[in-house]
């Protein structure tokens, strides 16, 4: 019995040696995590509260950093660090930091540093406290950078040089116009009717269905890629008409009445589909950009219809000149327009880069497919095809600035500039394979004819006919 009293006492006392070790532990504990939270109670002000920058500039801010000192507040081995959470937009150099005060308990420092504005965007810059054995702590105050860019020289440049092309251009077109032929598209419209459908029920259907699926919780580039979509189609569908033989005469009907159905058919796409992206509607129908389009079109065609009545002559050399003239414009159009816009190419993500293309390039292969169904001619078909998948993409970008602030609106154009990149890309790939693969038949079904014609001029100097045989020569260019 007594061993067992023994036992018992051992055993209580071992308890409560343990007890008294795990509470001395447990107390080392508890003062370490006091040591290491202990708060240093500081704030910093910023020079600005929003600095709006250009690109390529470079501006110095100045910041007061405010603690309130206590016997731990700052030990030799904390730092403050001038951080920016997207170094893509802004970066930031030479921070410079001095004491300038210190009174009843609070001390003041004041320091700079330089921010170089790199790419349109916006970004947020802040301080942080650093100290070796503690948590990395975030000053509450941040300063936001908004970044713009500004029209250079090089860029009113290209403006004015892509405007004079497109009356060039135009002007062209309507000295070359079949009117005979636009009458008969007139009185039947299949051809037009197939266009506006493609363009104002497929494309924004399929604009807004792209956007759900790629750019979900990107509002503003949902509303890029539908503005383009719910845009008219664009001037260029003209020019690839020309180039891919396309019936140009129903090409610039079916623009006009594109740009024309504009005014009723935009609103009331933004105002449905739109309103889901854009759910307040807080943004206007830019009317009097879309009557400019018209205009546009309308003003030089009329000049080269007036040219192919008074001064056929004229006309006659003009035509030679139409697909030499919009190859050019396309090019330097894509060329330029890449160049100018080079800053652009660091805001185009692979979504971007995905959806720009596959907006346009089923347009061609959906407006083809329902002309063919609907047994349209095959230039006919061409033509339906490249007007559905061409858009205005002066249209969308209006539209982004006009609703859109800055610098979100030109970031939000990354969508239809990268669009203008890749749509003529297939129609271009096309053309170069048709000059490649089509010249030599071309060339051999001359080449028949001329032998066929030179056996035919053979025979008529063997019957004595030499003056027929003269004139005939003449024409065919034997002699």
């Amino acid at each position: 019995m007594r061993r067992k009293m023994q036992y018992l006492l051992l055993l209580l006392a071992l308890l409560c040696t343990l007890n008294v070790a795990a509470a001395a532990v447990g107390g080392a504990g508890l003062e370490v995590d006091e040591n290491h939270t202990k708060a240093v109670n500081w704030s910093v002000q910023f020079e600005y509260e929003q600095l709006n920058m250009t690109m390529k500039q470079m501006q110095k801010v100045s910041f007061v950093i405010t603690v309130v000192e206590t016997p731990t507040s700052l030990e030799n081995n904390a730092q403050f660090h001038v951080m920016n959470d997207n170094v893509d937009v802004a970066h930031i150099d030479q921070m410079e930091m001095s004491l300038t005060s210190r009174l009843d308990g609070v001390m003041k420092m004041r320091g700079t540093f330089n921010v170089e504005a790199k790419l349109l965007g916006y970004t947020h810059i802040y301080l942080e406290l650093r100290r070796v054995g503690f948590e990395t702590v975030q000053s509450q105050a941040t300063m936001k950078v908004i970044v713009t860019r500004t029209m250079t020289l090089a860029d009113i440049a290209f403006n004015i040089a892509v405007a004079c092309f497109v009356i060039i251009i135009y002007v062209n077109f309507g000295a070359v116009l079949d009117l005979e032929d636009l009458k008969r598209i007139a009185l039947r419209p299949v051809g037009p009717a197939i266009g506006l459908f493609c363009q104002f029920v497929i494309m924004p259907v399929l604009s807004f269905l792209i956007g759900y699926l790629l750019f979900h919780d990107m509002i503003e580039l949902r509303l890029g890629l539908f503005f383009l979509g719910v845009s008219p189609a664009g001037g260029s569908s003209n020019i690839f008409a020309v180039l891919l033989n396309g019936n140009l005469n129903l090409s610039i009907t079916m623009t006009a009445i594109s740009n024309l159905a504009a005014f009723g058919m935009m609103p009331l796409w933004i105002f449905t589909l739109g309103a889901l992206i854009f759910r307040d509607g807080n943004f206007a129908i830019p009317y009097r950009s879309i009557a400019s389009v018209s205009c546009t079109l309308c003003v030089p065609i009329a000049i080269g219809v007036m040219l192919q009545r008074y001064a056929p002559d004229v006309t006659g050399k003009m035509l030679k000149l139409l697909k030499p003239i919009s190859l050019l414009l396309i090019l330097t159009i894509t060329i330029f327009g890449c160049v100018l816009n080079s800053y652009m190419l660091k805001l185009f993500t692979p979504k971007i880069l995905i959806g720009s293309c596959i907006l346009p390039w089923l347009g061609y292969v959906i407006g083809w497919l329902i002309a063919t169904i609907l047994r349209q001619p095959p230039k006919d078909a061409i033509t339906i095809a490249i007007e559905t998948g061409i858009q205005n993409i002066g249209i969308a970008i209006f539209m982004l600035n006009f609703t859109l602030p800055q610098p979100q609106a030109d970031m939000t154009s990354a969508v239809p500039m990268a669009n203008s990149m890749v749509t003529p890309l297939p129609l271009l790939l096309i053309y170069f394979l048709k000059l490649c693969f089509c010249r030599n038949s071309e060339k051999s079904a001359k080449e028949e004819i001329n032998e066929i014609k030179e056996t035919e001029l053979v025979a008529m100097m063997a019957s004595g006919r030499e003056k027929e045989y003269a004139k005939s020569a003449q024409r065919t260019n034997l002699v």
